[in-house]
């Protein structure tokens, strides 16, 4: 969390601000929490300030004692991760196809006789089977479970008996 960080904590039913705060400190509290440990915005809806509201607002439960922007920003970085890798991993695929199909078109004996889709299935066969088409499908497996953890692990904070 940056100090210029701002989070808006909104009224649930109407949507409008109520205050802002600027996220946990640096050991991951929330600086404004009362005596008892309950966060201000227990009950009520935080989001930043920000126009990104991919995985935002989020709804804070009534006496909540914990601050979950920080949760919320891994999962976040973890969904940006698992995105990329297959992003890159499309890229991969994207020029695997290309090759096959210039080969098919250079008349090279083993795709020459190929139909388009017969191209885009041995080039998706082609890519799949390399290191880097499986470390990328690895990464964002990896990415994606470790978003789920962090979901779970927030979505116990909010209701521990069930």
């Amino acid at each position: 969390m940056t100090a210029n960080r701002v989070i808006r904590i909104l009224d649930p039913a109407t949507g409008e601000r109520i205050t802002v705060c600027h996220g946990p400190d640096a050991a991951g509290a929330c600086p404004l929490a009362g005596p008892d440990g309950v966060v201000p915005c227990s009950g009520l809806l935080i989001t930043p300030d920000t126009s990104d509201t991919t995985y935002w607002p989020l709804r804070i439960p009534r006496g909540y004692r914990h601050c979950d922007v920080p949760w919320n920003e891994r999962v976040r970085t973890c969904v940006r991760k698992a995105e990329d890798n297959r992003r890159r991993w499309q890229t991969g695929l994207n020029r695997e196809t290309d090759r096959v199909r210039a080969l098919a078109a250079a008349h090279d004996p083993r795709y020459r006789a190929m139909t388009p889709a017969q191209l885009d299935h041995t080039a998706l066969w082609r890519w799949r089977l390399t290191g880097a088409a499986q470390a990328l499908r690895h990464s964002e497996r990896e990415a994606r479970d470790q978003a789920d953890r962090f979901v779970s692990l927030v979505r116990f904070r909010h209701h521990p008996n069930g």
